[in-house]
């Protein structure tokens, strides 16, 4: 049997392949254009996303820093505000020791004072009582220089005693 030359076959094969032709100049060119053209908007999106997704972590980071440094910020004004007031509180419970010591050499300066007014007084006292008293016992008139005399004595020895 031999091969039997079908026209209408020829014709199909020629009619393809004009088709295959047909779609490769026309239809093929456009398509890939069209698939390149999406992949590279699919390809320039990821890229778009990695890039945000970067500049999220940078800002991410940036206020992740900006909140250690306010911590840190917040400690020290803390610790500063601490120390302040230890400081304000040594001072003040300086400064009462200091006006209490004041107070009390003044009070020690006042009674010493008041004591030796007291004695000076004293002696006034027991000098012109004694000199009134020897006066009436020895029954005789006293001259001026013999009071002043008895007188001096007389606190001499009341001197002596303290």
């Amino acid at each position: 049997m031999g091969l039997e030359f079908n026209a209408t076959l020829l014709a199909q094969i020629v009619d393809f392949i004009i088709l295959l032709i047909f779609l490769r100049l026309v239809v093929y060119k456009p398509l890939v254009r069209l698939l390149e053209a999406r992949s590279e908007g699919v390809a320039s999106n990821i890229a778009a996303a990695e890039q945000e997704r970067q500049e999220a972590e940078q800002l991410k980071a940036g206020y992740e820093a900006e909140m250690r440094n306010a911590r840190e910020q917040t400690q020290e004004i803390i610790q500063k505000a601490t120390k302040a007031g230890e400081d304000q509180a040594a001072e003040i419970v300086s400064n009462a020791k200091n006006e209490a010591e004041r107070l009390k050499e003044q009070a020690l300066a006042e009674i010493e004072r008041e004591k030796q007014r007291a004695v000076t007084e004293l002696r006034e006292q027991v000098a012109t009582l004694s000199v009134l008293v020897a006066g009436k016992i020895i029954n005789k008139s006293m001259t001026e220089g013999i009071q002043r005399s008895m007188i001096k004595d007389f606190i001499k020895e009341a001197g002596e005693l303290q």
